[in-house]
């Protein structure tokens, strides 16, 4: 018996192929290559010779991803790795460098393990030419690709939630290969925490048949391949009575900065920006529910009150960046000196003041203010200074009934009480103290 022919350049070299079936592969009209697992090149036919303008024996073991767009490197990366799991890729569309510049081609593959382990058969087509064609003359042509190209995600999903279809941007900003998100509900794409907030929108949505006014929510979408969530921000048309559609249009655009920059004017609405400390508003707010908490616990919060003792000598002498100084450093001790569950706040200027809760006796008030004042005795080194700024600190327990209000003002005559007994020291609220002038 005669030796089987050889296979094409590339093949197992026990790889029995008929000469007449190897020239037609050779001669397919559209081009035909082999990658590997990692997208090396193992084979291709004369009509991928000249649509890459290389010969096979100088493009065999030349990565194929080398001639894919940038943009569309990652997609492609994942449509490789989806393949592995079906007999017959999705067609994708994908830009690749030629010779002539750069050529939008049709790519269809199918994995080929007999090859070698991971080896995939694509086979290319050329669409340069008929879809330049189709949107110069075919409207709905040209409204697909704007779909398919824009940088928001559009999905429809069926009444049920689950998604019929989506646009690249699923692929193109989440990593998502669409054919393996299709027929599977849209919660799978969403944050668990966020799932809620998804079903109330689509219930929502759901009321609306004809409505043009579409429901919002904002929503963490998962990242393929990554830990990281995205923000997004979906917005659901209702066309379940369109014939045409019989489902949501559901459109998704990235929310990140937005995100971002609320969080940070929401951070900056309550906390102060020079000692990273909460301010008024948000001490006033804890305070508050501080005291509703203990009243349904029958226990009991202390507020403290702290004024600095030498923050005016320091900005008259060295300056304002060194009253800056001395504020941070404030901050720092107090940062350093309470627990997690208390809250320190600069309440404005030099004034700062703590909240202490869940404590078993007032010593450990005591103690706190203790530390405090051995904390800001110590000197600070600004250039060749040293300044000290001690701080005065006044403190008062809740009562049943007490308001925000009356507690603060006693902690405030506690601290004056403080100041006027000779600074550096604590001083708690007395009954007495409330037949002294009210502090300014």
């Amino acid at each position: 018996m005669d030796d089987p022919a050889p296979g094409p350049p590339g093949l197992p070299a026990d790889e029995p192929c008929d000469p007449d079936l190897t020239r037609m592969l050779r001669e397919l009209p559209d081009p035909v290559v082999v990658v590997d697992s990692i997208g090396d090149l193992r084979w291709g036919n004369r009509t991928a010779e000249r649509l890459f303008g290389r010969t096979l024996d100088d493009t065999i073991g030349v990565s194929g991803l080398e001639f894919v767009h940038p943009e569309d490197l990652h997609f492609v990366s994942l449509s490789l790795d989806s393949i592995q799991r079906k007999e017959v890729g999705s067609p994708i569309e994908v830009r690749l460098r030629t010779p002539s510049g750069w050529r939008l081609v049709e790519m269809i593959g199918s994995p080929i393990p007999w090859f070698g382990e991971g080896c995939v058969l694509l086979s290319l087509r050329d669409l340069t030419e008929r879809r330049r064609f189709e949107l110069a003359y075919d409207q709905d042509a040209r409204f697909r690709a704007v779909v398919q190209n824009a940088a928001v995600v559009t999905m429809l999903v069926a009444p049920d939630g689950t998604v019929t279809s989506c646009s690249g941007a699923l692929s193109r900003m989440l990593g998502h290969d669409p054919e393996l998100v299709e027929g599977r509900p849209l919660a799978d794409l969403v944050d668990e925490g966020d799932r809620p907030e998804l079903a109330a929108a689509l219930d929502q949505a759901g009321g609306g048949a004809g409505s043009t006014t579409p429901v919002t929510v904002t929503v963490h979408l998962t990242h393929y391949g990554q830990p990281l969530s995205v923000p997004f921000e979906l917005a659901f048309v209702n066309l379940v009575d369109d014939p045409t559609v019989g489902g949501f249009i559901v459109s998704g655009h990235d929310v990140t900065d937005r995100t971002r920059l609320e969080e940070e004017l929401s951070y900056l609405a309550f906390h102060d920006s020079l000692t990273g400390l909460g301010n008024r508003a948000l001490f006033l707010n804890r305070l508050d529910h501080a005291l509703d908490r203990s009243a349904r616990t029958n226990g009991q919060i202390a507020a403290l009150f702290l004024d600095m003792d030498g923050l005016k000598d320091a900005n008259d002498r060295l300056g304002h960046s060194a009253g800056d100084a001395l504020l941070q450093s404030m901050a720092e001790v107090l940062v350093a000196s309470i627990r997690k569950a208390d809250t320190a706040a600069r309440l404005g200027g030099d004034e700062f003041a703590v909240i202490v809760e869940d404590f078993t006796h007032p010593a450990e008030v005591f103690a706190l203010a203790e530390r405090i004042l051995d904390e800001c005795r110590q000197p600070m080194v600004i250039g060749s200074d040293q300044v000290s700024a001690t701080v005065s600190i006044g403190f008062s327990f809740s009562k049943p009934g007490i308001s925000v209000d009356e507690l603060m003002s006693n902690a405030d005559r506690a601290m004056y009480t403080a100041k006027d007994r000779g600074k550096d020291r604590y001083e708690q609220f007395e009954e007495w103290m409330l037949s002294t002038a009210e502090p300014v």
